[in-house]
């Protein structure tokens, strides 16, 4: 469940745009995806906080292709930042 948590977690701190806590929280990640269960989760942060993978990274094959997934990510983000925007 922790490796849930944390991407809910990484969600809203790409959404806050809060960089500082988002570096925590990929590093909290990595640790708990070590292992290989949910590792697509550490894909998953960068593409929400739209920030290139890092060079040593293995990416999975994404049914759709990299680019259009990590598109679907970061529109999510881009979204729900534009919502909370429209709200004040």
């Amino acid at each position: 469940m922790a490796p849930t948590l944390e991407m809910a977690l990484a969600f809203h701190q790409a959404v806050l745009d809060d960089r500082m806590a988002l570096t925590a929280t990929m590093s909290r990640l990595r640790e708990l995806t070590r292992g290989g269960d949910y590792a697509y989760y550490i894909d998953i942060a960068f593409f929400m906080a739209g920030l290139p993978l890092p060079a040593e990274h293995t990416a999975p094959q994404w049914l759709d292709g990299e680019q259009a997934t990590r598109a679907r990510w970061r529109e999510l983000v881009t979204a729900r930042r534009d919502f909370l925007r429209a709200r004040r």
